[in-house]
């Protein structure tokens, strides 16, 4: 089991290192796009249509990788309080409950994401400036809380295999 549970973090690793990189490419990309919209609209007299669309775009992929990066990579905020007065097994049982909690809504919400997906309204719906198909966006809903679920599944095998020392709880 030790080796899966090293084969699933080397996939996480992995998909978490590239999803930075496309994280960082979109900020960089949503920087220089709302920048070069204030030149044109304030200095230039020539406001460009697309800018908004696009760094509205940007903003949804921003949220939806940084989801997965920041779940995956054991980031996002958790309240400690009620699992904090536990120790030992009993601790570690929680955190796994926690986890499950977690999954549970992850895959509810990919469920429903699939469903948004394969709306004809989505399929066809497109932006108004640049007619980019919206589909793409809709798509990144189920994929990314896919990855969110592996992590999550991943973080769940952690805790009850791992020794006690070795788990992060």
């Amino acid at each position: 089991m030790q080796t899966i549970l090293h084969g699933l973090d080397r996939l996480n690793g992995a998909i978490v290192k590239f999803m930075k990189y496309v994280v960082s490419i979109c900020i960089a990309a949503q920087i220089l796009i709302i920048f070069s919209g204030v030149i044109w609209r304030y200095f230039l007299n020539n406001p460009l249509s697309w800018v908004d669309e696009i760094a509205a775009l940007l903003l949804v992929v921003i949220a939806f990788v940084g989801c997965y990066v920041a779940l995956a990579g054991g980031k996002l905020a958790r309240i400690e309080l009620f699992i904090g007065h536990f120790h030992g097994p009993v601790k570690k049982a929680m955190y796994i409950v926690s986890e499950i909690m977690t999954l549970l809504m992850l895959i509810f919400v990919v469920i429903y994401g699939v469903k948004l997906f394969l709306l004809p309204t989505s399929l066809n719906q497109k932006t108004p400036g640049l007619y980019i198909p919206l589909a793409i966006f809709y798509g990144l809903i189920p994929v990314m809380f896919i990855l969110c679920s592996e992590a999550t599944v991943t973080r769940i095998l952690h805790y009850i295999f791992d020794k006690e020392g070795d788990a992060e709880c």
